[in-house]
Parts: structure tokens; sequence; C-alpha cells
């Protein structure tokens, strides 16, 4: 279930939420900038499904300052995506058991690393996970492109 498109009353409580993550940054030549964030949002709205979790609307802007040079990159930075990463956490929190945090984006792995520790350490159910699509080959290549 997309949690953008439902009602409050069709929202259960308690059970799991996933939030995909990603950036907006260059991904070759061929590729939108949305990369990213397209690829957690499928990988998350794929997971959602078989687990029957409902999936949050994606976290589009990311830590990709690697990428600044390129035109059309907007990034937030680490402290900022830890920063809204806890709140929104801690938001999820109030009416959800756990949630899990979908990743698209290798650049976010510091912020995210950093606010799940935090979160944890407060009493909050929560995990990240990498879609891991550089470990197959590199950035923007065939795994990203397909």
């Amino acid at each position: 279930m997309s949690l953008a498109a439902a009602t409050w009353p069709e929202v259960e409580r308690g059970g799991m939420v996933l939030v995909p993550v990603g950036s907006f940054e260059q991904h070759g030549p061929h590729l939108p900038l949305d990369t990213d964030t397209t690829i957690a949002s499928a990988v998350a709205a794929r997971v959602g499904a078989r687990l029957s979790a409902p999936v949050a609307p994606p976290l589009a802007y990311g830590s990709g300052g690697e990428h600044q040079s390129f035109a059309g990159t907007m990034s937030i930075g680490t402290d900022v995506l830890r920063l809204v990463v806890i709140e929104l956490v801690r938001s999820l929190r109030t009416w959800a058991e756990r949630v899990v945090v979908i990743n698209g984006h290798g650049g976010n792995m510091s912020a995210l690393s950093a606010a799940v520790r935090q979160l944890r350490d407060e009493g909050h159910d929560v995990a990240w996970a990498a879609c891991a699509t550089e470990t197959v080959d590199l950035h923007a290549g065939r795994t990203e492109t397909s």
C-alpha cells in the first residue's frame, strides 16, 4: 500500500513501514536525475507488496555532494539527511512498530548509519537496507540502467 494514496483510516497501526530514500544527481548522460529514488521506490514497493507493509513517499533528496559539479544535482548533505530521517522515523514510530529505510544511493550510507544508531539508542525499532546496485557494476552502469 502506498501511504501517499491512503486515507488515515485505511492505515493500520503497528506493523512495519518502508521508507525509500534516493538522491537527485547525474547518472551518466543517459539516465534521469532521480534514478536512485526510482530504484529505491521500486524496491520498496516490491518488498511492501510481499510483506503487506505500507510504503511511505520517497525522500528524493539525499547526500550527493560528490556529484555537485554536474548540472541538475540537488543535495541536502549528510547532516540534514540524518536529521530528516531521525525526525521522520520518530514521527512514524508513533503509530508503526518498525521502520525500514530502503536506500538507493551510496552517498546516503553515512547519514543513514548515524541516524539508525541514534534512533536505536532511543529505543526505536529501525533499520536500513541498501539496494546495492553498484556492487554489481559501476554507477550508471547496466544494473541502474535496466
